[in-house]
């Protein structure tokens, strides 16, 4: 209660700041690319499935709700809505053939989609691709005025799907789809021995996390008013890849945690441009080698340590981990 009091709170503490709303912008992308940075976690972290497509939803959904609004004139709310699902349709043709197929060969089949998207995108008919451009000009979700700017809105509207993706992440990584999920990860035969339906399940997972991508993905694009081309490139991909692992691969707040540093670690390093992808690149290592497990796992054991805990080597089951069995009549 408390910190969704502080949530709350937030916009109009920092409002009357000469440079609230910079600071205002920047918690917003956090908590957009943060669900983003989830979602994508559901499949990578929690399933072990190696889906490189994250990026390529993201863009659906921005795309979708774009030309909705743009060239249709749909409301933006209904647009928004439009593009949640048909992120989750596109997730669901990825994952037919993909699921279908293990280790290395996802990655290429997924990355195979992503440049096809980005070729499609740039090359396409000029309703979608924007000669090149992308789609400009999106309006802003219509919300009341809120304070003195049109951001505080804003902000609220972030803060309500970062929740919601939050919360409902939470519970399908301890619903009987995400234990099942984590049997699948760790081991495939002991799964199946469990009568656990594994094409099925990761199915499912693969719809959940796709739409609150598009859901994301969407959002951002109405925000900031824009989508272009440049959201295929390489390095955007990896950068929520490393909010993941930097942040703490299996960790339920890693993404989160990483989402807010990199996010934050790229405004401070706008005015040097040219040595952000360095300063990542040796951000990385450095995670590699004094947290392999990522940074929330060693602040939840080093927190254990000072607080008695002996059996702070884990992160007390914020992964989602249960020495429970699944509920095999659910998954079946």
């Amino acid at each position: 209660m408390f910190f969704l009091l502080i949530g709350l709170l937030v916009p109009w503490l920092l409002v009357g700041f000469g440079s609230g709303t910079f600071y205002l912008s920047i918690i917003i992308s956090i908590m957009l690319w943060a669900v983003i940075a989830q979602a994508w976690h559901l499949i990578l972290g929690v399933a072990g499935i190696y889906s490189f497509a994250q990026i390529a939803i993201v863009a659906i959904g921005g795309w979708v709700t774009g030309v909705l609004t743009v060239s249709y004139g749909w409301n933006p709310w209904l647009s928004v809505l439009m593009a949640a699902l048909a992120a989750t349709l596109a997730a669901l043709l990825i994952g037919i053939p993909s699921l279908r197929l293990s280790g290395i060969y996802v990655v290429l089949l997924t990355l195979s989609f992503h440049e096809l998207l980005a070729n499609y995108a740039t090359t396409g008919p000029y309703l979608i691709s924007g000669g090149g451009y992308g789609i400009v000009a999106v309006p802003h979700l219509p919300i009341p005025e809120l304070g003195s700017s049109w951001q505080v809105g804003a902000y609220y509207i972030a803060l309500g799907v970062f929740a919601l993706a939050t919360w409902s992440i939470w519970w399908v990584m301890h619903s009987p789809i995400g234990y099942a999920c984590m049997a699948m990860r760790d081991s495939e035969t002991y799964a199946a021995s469990r009568g656990i339906n594994q094409f099925r399940v990761r199915l499912v997972l693969f719809a959940f996390s796709g739409f609150l991508t598009g859901l994301a993905g969407a959002v951002l694009t109405n925000y900031q008013g824009s989508i272009s081309p440049s959201i295929f490139e390489f390095t955007v991909l990896i950068n929520v890849f490393a909010m993941i692992v930097i942040g703490g691969w299996g960790s339920f707040l890693g993404p989160i945690v990483g989402a807010a540093l990199l996010i934050t670690l790229e405004e401070l390093l706008t005015q040097f441009a040219g040595y952000s992808a360095l300063t990542l690149g040796v951000l990385l290592v450095l995670m590699v080698l004094v947290a392999p497990l990522g940074i929330w796992p060693m602040v939840a054991k080093i927190g254990g340590w000072l607080a008695g805990d002996e059996d702070a080597d884990d992160e007390s089951d914020e992964d989602g981990a249960s020495d429970d069995p699944p509920h095999e009549e659910v998954l079946q």
